[in-house]
């Protein structure tokens, strides 16, 4: 953890005042505020259909619903930190196997309290998982890095509602017999392939 007076950004502002280059001063910004971490990024299946056909309201009010059951999970699996946003929820754990954990208990969860996105259809999430060396800034914009990017990227881009996705780095460090079930895929951020590897959660078949 950090201990200066000054987050990331206003940091990285001091050096530019100072005219010099954040990159020349690299190495300090990863020892000041690097940490390496995992990353669960949950959003939230049908967002933009259910709105657009039941109201605003209507999403909103479901949306409520998934964060009671959701929230007492995560804080039970000792988050380093975590936030929701709109229809997204950030958490932040020290190893890959709180978060893989945490992901599962929260499909679970949301599928056996009956969360239902519609008269019919079942609240799903889609949640994506990174782990590695991040920069952290005592702010709202949190962590920054690679394996965060590829979370965000599995979770609100790739993951179709019941799909748990972790990166590489995630699975590699994560203990086996959490990562049994999961399977490899390959997805690509601007025409670059990178492996990743998913689980669905079988209640939602």
């Amino acid at each position: 953890m950090v201990h200066n007076n000054e987050n990331l950004f206003q940091y990285l502002e001091s050096l530019i005042e100072k005219g010099t280059d954040p990159i020349d001063s690299e190495e300090l910004v990863w020892q000041r505020y690097g940490k390496t971490v995992a990353v669960m990024v949950l959003d939230s299946s049908g967002f933009s259909r259910v709105s657009e056909a039941h109201g605003i309201l209507h999403f909103l009010s479901r949306l409520m619903l998934m964060r009671r059951v959701v929230k007492p999970i995560i804080e039970a699996n000792n988050p380093l930190d975590f936030h929701f946003e709109a229809d997204n929820v950030f958490a932040v754990f020290e190893q890959p196997d709180e978060a893989i954990r945490t992901a599962v208990m929260c499909h679970e969860a949301v599928f056996e309290n009956k969360v239902m996105l519609t008269e019919i259809e079942p609240f799903q999430l889609c949640i994506g998982i990174g782990y590695g060396a991040m920069l952290y800034s005592e702010t709202l914009e949190g962590y920054f890095g690679e394996e965060m990017n590829l979370a965000s990227k599995l979770g609100e881009d790739t993951a179709d509602g019941g799909e748990t996705l972790i990166t590489e780095r995630a699975y590699a460090s994560a203990s086996v017999d959490l990562v049994q079930l999961f399977e490899q895929r390959t997805a690509s951020i601007s025409g670059l392939a990178f492996p990743y590897y998913r689980r669905q959660f079988s209640g939602n078949k």
